[in-house]
């Protein structure tokens, strides 16, 4: 009696599991009584007598036995779900690493693909930077060219010019009036010809400040570019639009639900299509009806998936 004394000072609970166990533990209330029901509103163990005479009088109860093993019941259900949901998250796990390594695979094929791409816009820019200096040398080299010509032709002009000056100064250093009109008149045209002054040679000096130019605006374009930080330039740029990578956030999950179970569908009933299950439900066991059940009223709302309903579970 000690023990079972001992065991009457503990709240009734759900661990009774059979009738020699269940007699062992003794009601709370009635200490001389085996606490063989149990209370569903106090969610307790009590014995016979409390719901006749004792507090839980009028509440409903059960037997204890019916009440463990539908307990044990949801116990199991509850482990299952929890292995479930482990198993989820394992996969969960699985999913997340698998998504990592290939975010690594894909990082460093996007950095050998940005250096192919760099290193091609390097050499791009050399063989501009070269044909630009080819263009300036091929410009020059022709100006030069001219310039050269010029000068060469000035020269001729100086060494005519030298000629006639000795010949117009023997001339004049001869003391017979005959020879010397005779002379001067052979030379008069070419003297004459040289009468005017000589055109002076400007050279136009050669520009190339239009390449300058072009190469200046490109350079300050790139780098008013550049100045923008890069996740801004992506949002911007139309094509990382189209494509959402940029807008999308770092190490975003997509979470989606398991199917729902056919009972949690029959969850979803409101008041008035609860009564017409009941009615069904009354009416199957009385063999009195073999029609399919009434679906919940929000499935009647939506026609197609009150086809996919009863398509899948009946």
């Amino acid at each position: 009696m000690e023990g079972a004394g001992a065991r009457s000072t503990t709240p009734g609970g759900l661990g009774c599991a059979g009738p020699e166990e269940a007699r062992g533990w003794l009601c709370p209330e009635h200490s001389d009584r085996p606490a063989e029901l149990f209370c569903r509103r106090c969610r307790r163990c009590v014995c016979a007598l409390c719901p006749v005479l004792g507090a839980h009088r009028g509440h409903p109860v059960g037997l204890a036995q019916e009440e463990a093993a539908h307990v044990q019941k949801l116990i199991q259900e509850c482990l299952q779900q929890l292995e479930t949901k482990k198993q989820h998250q394992v996969g969960n796990i699985t999913q997340i690493e698998d998504a990592a390594e290939k975010l690594k695979a894909h990082a460093e094929s996007s950095k050998t693909w940005l250096t192919d791409k760099f290193t091609e816009l390097r050499l791009l820019l050399d063989e501009e930077e070269m044909l630009a200096k080819k263009f300036i040398d091929k410009n020059m080299q022709g100006a030069l060219q001219v310039y050269r010509e010029q000068v060469e032709s000035c020269r001729k002009q100086i060494d005519v010019m030298g000629s006639l000056s000795s010949r117009v100064w023997g001339i004049s250093q001869e003391p017979n009036p005959v020879q010397l009109l005779q002379a001067y008149t052979a030379t008069e045209q070419e003297m004459k010809q040289h009468a005017s002054l000589g055109e002076l040679s400007h050279p136009v000096p050669l520009s190339f400040e239009p390449i300058k130019s072009f190469f200046k605006g490109l350079v300050e374009a790139m780098q008013s570019t550049f100045q923008t930080p890069l996740d801004v330039r992506l949002k911007e740029n139309i094509n990382c639009q189209l494509s959402g990578s940029s807008s999308t956030t770092l190490g975003t999950l997509l979470k989606t639900s398991p199917s729902p179970e056919r009972s949690l569908f029959l969850k979803c009933k409101t008041p008035g299509v609860e009564r017409r299950w009941r009615g069904w439900e009354g009416q199957v066991q009385g063999g009195k009806s073999n029609e399919s059940p009434p679906p919940p009223r929000f499935l009647l709302k939506r026609p197609n998936l009150c086809f996919g309903f009863f398509k899948n579970f009946y």
